[in-house]
């Protein structure tokens, strides 16, 4: 690790109150922060499926890719998430086999995925880092009986990268 990086955890998945599209939260080890990440349907089954432990009947993409990684000895070493364009994140994955290091783009969301399949940690950048939440009203319950589902409330942002 050449630069400052922090690592993240994920904290969950909320529903955007307005698209009614997913939020993965990431949260900083260290600090209150957060980060939310919007993704798609189908990126935010990947990653609850793997949370939750839920074996599908046939295998996922995900599934796959870490089934190829762990069977040509491959070991993912985590996922960066190292800057932002208007309001979509980059990041990309390291991973090494033998001494050799390798590392690719690859969107956050999939990154993450495949990250809690092989059990690798996640990081931001310090610009990443920098522009990440404090607000513990960004968050807000669907109410009493879902408080399991958390909504991302537009009222507190105030970030250029939204």
């Amino acid at each position: 690790m050449k630069e400052n990086m922090y690592q993240f955890i994920i904290k969950g998945i909320a529903l955007d109150d307005e698209s009614q599209m997913p939020i993965i939260i990431l949260q900083s080890l260290k600090t209150s922060k957060i980060i939310p990440l919007w993704i798609g349907p189908f990126e935010a089954s990947a990653i609850i499926i793997e949370i939750e432990k839920v074996k599908p009947p046939r295998p996922l993409t995900h599934d796959l890719l870490s089934e190829f990684f762990l069977k040509h000895h491959y070991k993912l070493k985590y996922i960066y998430i190292y800057d932002f364009i208007t309001d979509s994140h980059i990041a990309k994955i390291v991973y090494k086999k033998g001494f050799k290091t390798f590392s690719i783009e690859i969107r956050p969301s999939d990154g993450i995925a495949l990250a809690l399949r092989l059990k690798a940690p996640i990081y931001a950048s310090e610009k990443v880092a920098a522009a990440a939440y404090t607000d513990p009203e960004l968050l807000k319950s669907a109410g009493d009986y879902q408080s399991e589902i958390l909504y991302f409330n537009h009222e507190n942002i105030d970030s250029q990268i939204m």
